[in-house]
């Protein structure tokens, strides 16, 4: 039962009580699951009906059980937890690896947010913190998801959000984004060329899944003098190494089970 100093949908509750009892019986029938809580046949009904026309039920001669589409809520859940844990060991990583500055992010409410951050030992001091959130279109790691989102989606984060500029070297218009946006998905990495912060570069690659849809992204960032053309094609190739090496043992582990 609920707190009673929290608000709460009853007919949800009963619900839940349902699929309780339901886990300790299955496979039972309707007298069977009523015998075991303190609800009303006809309102197991109703509920279960629901439940099996959403898909997480199974009714089967007369017998109902849990169906796997909890496992795929479950599956996607992991999925999730996965993909962070192996974000995070990889930033750090590649903060060794490179000495600079590593970020993984994500899209959130058409914002970019940082999921987790290192500092590398040539990099100086970094001031932004995980969870910070700014605009998609002025950093590579924004860009880098922007361009492999629907392009519905795209026009919606814009429109909702517009296009601020952080330097004169910030994309203006819808038009330019859509360009700058193309170049990436052709080339396969986003770059941020000063356009967030004067003084400041960085380049990054999208993670997508199984599907081709954008998960996360990953990037490196420094200062303009040292992140030359030269440099940062090679933080490219250990940029695309490590996206292989994050995407294949993502879509590895939504195939596997808790018990490995």
């Amino acid at each position: 039962m609920s707190d009673g100093n929290v608000k709460t949908i009853r007919a949800v509750e009963t619900t839940f009580e349902i699929l309780d009892a339901l886990s300790g019986v299955e496979p039972a029938g309707l007298s069977e699951l009523a015998s075991t809580v303190d609800i009303p046949a006809s309102t197991i009904y109703v509920h279960l009906n629901t439940l099996v026309e959403r898909g997480f039920v199974v009714k089967d001669a007369g017998e109902y059980r849990r169906s796997f589409r909890f496992l795929e809520v479950g599956g996607d859940i992991r999925q999730r937890v996965d993909i962070a844990r192996l974000l995070r060991n990889k930033v750090e990583e590649l903060s060794r690896v490179t000495g600079e500055i590593v970020g993984a992010a994500v899209e959130e409410n058409g914002k970019r947010v940082i999921l987790y951050r290192s500092t590398g030992e040539k990099a100086a001091a970094d001031e932004i913190p995980i969870g910070n959130r700014t605009e998609m279109h002025w950093t590579s790691l924004g860009k880098a998801i922007l361009a492999y989102l629907p392009e519905a989606r795209r026009a919606e984060i814009v429109e909702r959000h517009g296009l601020p500029s952080g330097t004169n070297r910030t994309v203006s218009s819808l038009a330019e984004l859509e360009d700058s946006l193309a170049r990436v998905r052709k080339r396969g990495y986003a770059i941020d060329d000063e356009e967030h912060l004067r003084g400041i570069r960085g380049i990054a690659v999208p993670l997508l899944d199984k599907n081709g849809e954008v998960k996360a992204s990953i990037g490196v960032t420094g200062p303009r003098d040292r992140f030359t053309p030269a440099y940062m094609a090679e933080l490219l190739n250990v940029l695309q190494y490590s996206k292989n090496e994050l995407e294949v043992r993502n879509q590895y582990s939504e195939y596997t089970t808790i018990d490995g």
